[in-house]
């Protein structure tokens, strides 16, 4: 029976992964319990929706040859941290009403968030989210629909410009990139295949704030915003959504749009798990459990729960909020990583270090903003040469290669699938 301590991560996003890759597997018996047995490469996903190199390459395997890990495909339903239990769901439809125990010695909370609605009538079931490699196939499919049921003869001018118009709701990184990836498509390997339909197609961003790409600088921002519509792409700002029907969107600004395809890139809301636990949590916005500035979980009175770790979306510093992004999780995740490997010697509180913030606008354009600010054909180059080393393995990256390749040679795949 093996001696060393038990390590449950809860999660297998961008934190839980690399913890399963980083804790010392020789000094702890590690687990890792998720729904998904995939991990989605999350900045890949509006390339991979619009074609340019197969959806795959997207996520990443959680069972691998070198991950030292135990998986286990669940649900954490709930935790009992005195008896230091997690209670289990299974992840499949016909074990749903079955549970099960695991007990850990440390357990690192990093569940994820899901995407917010905010309770908009129609949007959960007529949007595409674009979350994981399922929702970036759901796209590449209802793009070759909407395609080829404008192209059926007898269809209207109208219908057909209905059916092609492409609207985005969210002015994030993920939504610029959707538009981008998709005035691409539309500018190159649509005027090939269906010529019929070229001046057809529209994309529309739409976003309840007063600026798309809110991280950055108001000035990259802006020049994004110009970007976009030199590209053909409307953006509306200051909009707000009130009804969602299978082929319209109605805001209070611009009253009833028809659409072919809505992609929901915006907001993210707790999961029930965090919404259920007694821990101290955030009062505003988007509910995330507290930690100190050792990532140590509170109880609601105050005080350290001990052995328990939080971090990822569903996570916060008390006293400093940190956006839900990757690398805020990688950082946490490297610092969690340290904290255990040295056997607590690692005593340093975690500190976020800033990286350069990326996004690509289309057309071979981007912005930039980091230790210096750049825009055009040089931020392309940092966005492409970005993700290809978000990529986890060698293997996904020299396919990715290959993608690209043949997508200059012979068009993007998203046209023939």
């Amino acid at each position: 029976m093996s001696t060393k301590e038990k390590v449950v991560i809860i999660g297998g996003g961008w934190g839980g992964y690399r913890l399963g890759y980083g804790i010392d597997h020789r000094k702890y018996d590690i687990t890792l319990i998720a729904p998904e047995n995939t991990s989605a490469v999350t900045p890949l996903l509006a390339s991979a929706a619009c074609g340019l190199f197969d959806p795959r390459l997207a996520h990443e395997p959680i069972r691998r040859k070198d991950f030292h890990a135990k998986y286990i495909k669940a649900f954490v339903v709930d935790i009992d941290f005195n008896r230091q239990a997690l209670i289990c769901q299974p992840a499949f439809e016909e074990l749903k009403d079955e549970r099960f125990e695991v007990s850990y010695d440390r357990v690192i909370l990093s569940p994820g968030c899901r995407s917010n609605t905010f309770g908009i009538p129609g949007v959960a079931e007529n949007a595409i989210f674009v979350k994981n490699v399922a929702n970036a196939n759901t796209v590449r499919s209802r793009l070759n629909e909407v395609l080829e049921m404008a192209s059926l003869p007898g269809t209207s001018e109208a219908r057909q410009r209905q059916l092609l118009h492409i609207v985005i709701v969210g002015g994030g990184p993920t939504g610029i990139e959707v538009a981008a990836e998709l005035t691409d498509l539309f500018e190159g390997d649509l005027g090939v295949l269906f010529p019929h339909l070229r001046d057809m197609t529209s994309v529309t961003v739409i976003d309840v704030a007063p600026q798309i790409l809110a991280p950055f600088d108001q000035k990259l921002s802006e020049y994004a915003c110009s970007a976009l519509k030199t590209n053909k792409v409307k953006v509306k700002l200051n909009c707000h959504i009130l009804n969602v029907t299978k082929d319209t969107i109605e805001t209070r600004e611009s009253g009833v749009t028809g659409y072919g395809m809505l992609i929901w890139a915006t907001g993210n809301r707790s999961i029930p798990l965090v919404d259920q636990l007694q821990l101290r949590k955030t009062e505003k916005g988007l509910v995330r459990i507290l930690t100190d500035d050792h990532l140590n979980v509170f109880s609601p009175d105050g005080n350290v729960i001990p052995n328990v770790f939080a971090m990822g979306d569903a996570a916060d510093i008390e006293g400093g909020t940190l956006p839900t992004t990757a690398e805020v999780a990688i950082q946490k995740a490297d610092y969690l990583i340290n904290l255990f490997n040295s056997g607590g010697k690692y005593t340093r509180p975690f500190q976020y270090q800033q990286r350069s913030l990326v996004t690509y606008t289309g057309a071979w354009d981007g912005v930039v903003q980091g230790k210096r600010e750049y825009t055009g054909y040089g931020a392309w180059l940092s966005w492409r040469s970005g993700n290809f080393f978000w990529t986890r393995s060698w293997r996904r990256r020299i396919l990715m290669c290959y993608a690209w390749f043949m997508d200059w040679l012979d068009g993007r795949e998203i046209i023939r699938n």
